[in-house]
C-alpha cells in the first residue's frame, strides 16, 4: 500500500448565511404581535409566547418563581392532570418560566395540531386556577431552592455581580427569603396574574412546517379569549440606571472555601447598537470559545481553571460584558491578574486577523446552526421580537459579521473591555485571599 503526500487543510469555504424566507408579522386585535416562519425540515411546530410583566420589584420575586411552575397546574376548565392528558393526547409539550423581563411559555408538537396547541396555550395563559394545595406544595419546593441558592457559591457570585451592575433594578435578581416564599399564597398569585399577565405588548413566535399566514390567523383566534384585564396596566419595566463602577475588588467572604468564584463585568450596549456585532467578535476572541485568549492563558498556559468563559449577558433593556472563572483558593490573585492582563491587552491591541477569522467562523457557525433548528430559531426570534427588533435582524447580523475587519472589533474592545472600567467580584475565603488580592487593588470584604 502506498500513500501520497499529506493533504492540506481544506478551504473553509464561504461564511454561512441566514435566510428566513417566508415570514408573516401581524398583531391580533388584543395587541399580541405574532411572527410566523416556515421551516419544513420536519413536520413539527415550535412556539414561544412572551408576556412582559411590567415593573416587577423585590416584592414580586416569589411570584416570579412560582408563576411559571403554577400555570401548568390547571385552569378554570381543567385540572392539572386533565391538562397534562390533553397535552399528551396531541403529542405536544408545554413549559413555562418567568423572570424580570417576561413570562415565557414554550410549546411544540405536530404541525398538524397547531390550532390545538395554540388553544391550549391560550387557555393556560388566560385562565390558570392556581389550586391552593399545589401552590402550598410548590412554594415549599421554591423555599428549598432559595435556601440552596443562598449557599451555592456560583449563584452567590453571579448575583453579587448583578447587584453591582444593576443596582436597585429587578435585573439584580435579589434572592427572596425562604420566609417570604412561605408567606406567598394563592391569593397573591391570582392578583399578580390578573394585574400583570395581559395580551397587550405580548409576542408569539411560531416556527415550523406551517403556512405563516395560516399560523398568524390561528393565533388570533386561539388567543381571542385572553382577557385584557381590569384596571390600569402595571407600569412598564424601566431601564436600569447607569451603574457606577465599584473601585477595587469586592470579596464576598465564604469561610473555608477551597475555591474562589471570580466574576468581572461592565455594562455594554446591546443589539440596538450598530457596534454590537463587533463587540460579539471581540468577546469571542477574548473568552467566548475554547480557542480564546482566556482559555489559552488560564487553562493551557497556567492550569488555573478548566473552563473560564466570557460573553455578553443580554437582557431586554440592558446588556453586560462578563467574565467568569472558578479557581483554587491559592491561585485566586494570580488568576485575577492574568484575566485583567488579557482584558487590557484586548482593549489596547485589539485582535489579530487570525483571531478575527477564527471568532467570525465560530459565531457565524453557531448562529447558522441554531437558525437551522426550529426550536432554537423560535427562541432567538422570540427574544429579538420582544426587544422590538425586526425578525430580519438575524439575516443582517450574519452579513455584518462576515464584513467586519479588525478595526471596528478593536474599537468595540477598547470601549467595553478595559479592566479599569469593569467591576470585580470574588466569592471565596477572605482570610486566605485578601492579602494577595490587596497587591492588585483595593479590597472590600462583605459577608456572604
Amino acid at each position: 500500500m502506498t500513500t501520497g503526500a499529506p493533504r492540506g487543510v481544506p478551504d473553509p469555504g464561504p461564511y454561512p448565511s441566514i435566510v428566513l424566507g417566508d415570514v408573516s408579522d401581524a398583531r391580533t386585535k388584543d395587541g399580541v404581535r405574532v411572527v410566523a416562519v416556515r421551516r419544513s425540515q420536519v413536520p413539527l411546530v415550535h412556539l414561544r409566547l412572551q408576556v412582559p410583566l411590567g415593573d416587577v420589584g423585590p416584592r414580586d420575586g416569589t411570584a416570579l418563581r412560582l408563576l411559571g411552575k403554577m400555570l401548568l397546574a390547571g385552569t378554570g376548565g381543567r385540572s392539572g392532570s386533565e391538562m397534562a392528558a390533553a397535552v399528551q393526547r396531541i403529542g405536544a409539550s408545554v413549559d413555562a418560566s418567568a423572570d424580570a423581563d417576561h413570562l415565557s411559555l414554550t410549546a411544540s408538537g405536530p404541525a398538524g395540531r397547531l390550532v390545538e396547541i395554540l388553544e391550549l396555550l391560550g387557555e393556560i395563559v388566560a385562565s390558570p386556577s392556581f389550586p391552593r394545595d399545589q401552590v402550598e406544595g410548590e412554594r415549599e419546593r421554591v423555599a428549598q431552592e432559595v435556601l440552596q441558592e443562598a449557599s451555592d457559591p456560583v449563584a452567590v457570585a453571579t448575583r453579587a455581580l448583578w447587584g453591582e451592575l444593576y443596582p436597585g433594578h429587578p435585573y439584580a435578581d435579589p434572592l427572596p427569603s425562604a420566609a417570604s416564599v412561605r408567606r406567598t399564597g394563592r391569593t397573591s398569585l391570582v392578583r399578580f396574574h390578573a394585574e400583570r399577565v395581559r395580551p397587550a405588548g405580548s409576542t408569539l413566535v411560531v416556527v415550523g412546517d406551517v403556512d405563516p399566514d395560516v399560523a398568524v390567523g390561528a393565533a388570533g383566534g386561539a388567543l381571542g379569549g385572553w382577557p385584557s384585564g381590569s384596571g390600569a396596566a402595571a407600569p412598564a419595566l424601566g431601564s436600569p440606571r447607569p451603574a457606577g463602577r465599584r473601585s477595587g475588588i469586592l470579596v464576598v467572604h465564604r469561610p473555608g472555601a477551597v475555591q474562589s468564584n471570580i466574576r468581572i463585568g461592565a455594562r455594554c450596549e446591546g443589539r440596538h447598537d450598530p457596534a454590537f456585532p463587533a463587540l460579539m467578535l471581540a468577546m469571542t476572541a477574548f473568552g467566548g470559545s475554547f480557542s480564546s485568549r482566556l482559555v489559552a492563558n488560564l487553562r493551557e498556559r497556567n492550569g488555573y481553571t478548566y473552563s473560564p468563559r466570557a460573553g455578553i449577558d443580554e437582557r431586554r433593556l440592558a446588556a453586560a460584558a462578563t467574565v467568569r472563572a472558578e479557581v483554587s483558593t491559592d491561585v485566586t490573585a494570580k488568576a485575577l491578574a492574568e484575566i485583567r492582563y488579557e482584558l487590557a491587552r484586548m482593549a489596547t491591541a485589539g485582535v489579530t486577523p487570525e483571531e478575527l477569522e477564527t471568532s467570525r467562523r465560530y459565531v457565524t457557525g453557531v448562529v447558522a446552526m441554531a437558525s437551522a433548528s426550529q426550536a432554537a430559531l423560535a427562541g432567538m426570534l422570540a427574544d429579538l421580537v420582544a426587544d422590538d427588533l425586526d425578525p430580519s435582524y438575524l439575516e443582517v447580523f450574519a452579513r455584518e459579521l462576515a464584513e467586519l475587519d479588525t478595526e471596528p472589533v478593536a474599537k468595540a474592545a477598547a470601549r467595553s473591555l478595559a479592566p479599569v472600567g469593569m467591576t470585580t467580584v470574588v466569592v471565596g475565603d477572605a482570610d486566605v485571599v485578601v492579602d494577595a488580592l490587596s497587591t492588585l487593588d483595593h479590597v472590600q470584604v462583605v459577608g456572604s
